[in-house]
């Protein structure tokens, strides 16, 4: 079997295409720009599972308060707090969402630690060595193991540079369609945070002026909870009211973040395997 080697320009910019990812697997360049975009990623998942936490602690505490009045002298308990089901429903599950998105972004910085060390280095050049010399040698052309040999060594190029690769490219579709939406329901979901504590202490400041002795502050507490149970429903109403008022943005955020860490990187992958299998099946390393 005669073997030729490759003298056309593709020869060489291949060559040079091996050599510069292989200077930029030792000098981790682009893991370190990807690792720098995920931690932002990541902070902002933290953030705003942060946010929903505390809006959902606030609504249990809103939701386990029960109302006692005496009409007649005889006791009713009322638990007005039940009208934030539905809303409370929502933020829980967007609770997940959010950090089954950490979750995922945490996976990644933990698989790009992985593709920096020292270990992957040496296996990446080792590979990056095997390619350039299937092309530019022919002491590979009888041997057995030489589909093997190059394929494997594509293959730890390829899964080297999978993760940064497909972070980088999900940055950039992030960054021009998704972050104008996180931006803006992110900002609206921290104004009903602190609208519905606001409110939450307006409640207990209500409460604690119910400690005042005498007959006067008995006569004021009675007419306050009569007053209080009159009213009880229009005021968790309002706790609704703002809490539904960001169902939209929970929405829009739930989708944000869907498509960040599951969508756009399930798409990026296969589009790098159908690349992998595009290689892996050419003619590009050595012709006979």
């Amino acid at each position: 079997m005669n073997v030729t080697r490759m003298t056309s320009p593709k020869n060489w910019l291949i060559s040079a295409f091996i050599i510069i990812l292989l200077g930029l697997g030792y000098t981790n360049t682009i893991d370190s720009i990807a690792e720098k975009k995920l931690e932002a990623s990541f902070t902002n998942a933290l953030t705003t599972f942060a946010v929903v936490r505390g809006i959902n602690a606030v609504i249990s505490v809103v939701q386990g308060t029960e109302v006692a009045i005496e009409p007649g002298g005889l006791g009713v308990i009322l638990t007005p707090g039940e009208i934030l089901d539905p809303a409370n429903d929502l933020i829980e599950r967007f609770s997940w969402v959010v950090l089954a998105a950490s979750t995922s972004l945490g996976a990644q910085i933990i698989l790009l630690k992985i593709g920096t060390t020292v270990q992957a280095n040496y296996l990446v050049i080792l590979s990056g060595s095997i390619l350039l010399l299937s092309i530019w040698s022919s002491f590979l052309a009888n041997s057995s193991w030489r589909h093997i040999l190059i394929r494997a060594s594509i293959l730890v190029i390829f899964i080297r540079f999978l993760v940064p690769i497909v972070i980088l490219a999900n940055e950039v579709v992030y960054k021009s369609i998704l972050s104008p939406t996180y931006i803006n329901s992110q900002e609206v979901l921290e104004n009903v945070q602190s609208d519905v504590q606001e409110l939450q202490e307006q409640d207990n400041s209500s409460a604690s002026d119910e400690s005042e002795e005498g007959i006067l502050g008995a006569i004021t507490r009675f007419y306050e909870r009569t007053t209080n149970s009159m009213n009880i429903a229009a005021r968790y109403r309002e706790y609704d009211e703002k809490i539904s008022g960001a169902s939209k943005h929970i929405i829009n955020l739930i989708a944000v973040f869907i498509f960040q860490t599951f969508v756009f990187p399930l798409i990026f992958l296969w589009l790098a395997m159908r690349l992998l299998h595009f290689i892996t099946n050419s003619n590009l390393w050595l012709r006979q």
